[in-house]
């Protein structure tokens, strides 16, 4: 399948949020890897699996992120439903609350 993206290509030790507090940042990764991507296409499966773990502010930035940058809801609701852990599968309902707080968020500003 040429419709994944595993996080450990991007790095094996995820970041910080921001870019200015470190490498390989969930800024980062959003901006290089997952907004390129989901404007290819947006079927893709992302495989959290190979790293040495994720700490919070770096998964709220990738993919709550990708809501504040404009990626509809439905969009980041399939993602989040396409997300892969063998390693550590408490990962996808805490990104899924990420998604999902990022929308609400959006959604009072927008009112």
């Amino acid at each position: 399948m040429n419709n994944i993206i595993y996080i450990k290509d991007f790095s094996i030790f995820p970041g910080p949020r921001y870019k200015n507090l470190g490498a390989a940042s969930g800024e980062e990764f959003r901006e290089n890897v997952l907004l390129p991507k989901l404007k290819e296409r947006d079927d893709w499966i992302i495989n959290l699996d190979g790293v040495a773990g994720y700490g919070s502010s770096f998964l709220e930035e990738s993919f709550g992120g990708c809501i504040r940058e404009g990626i509809s809801p439905s969009v980041m609701r399939g993602i989040v439903n396409r997300l892969v852990s063998f390693d550590d599968p408490d990962l996808i309902p805490e990104i899924k609350g990420y998604v999902e707080d990022a929308i609400l968020a959006k959604e009072k500003t927008s009112k």
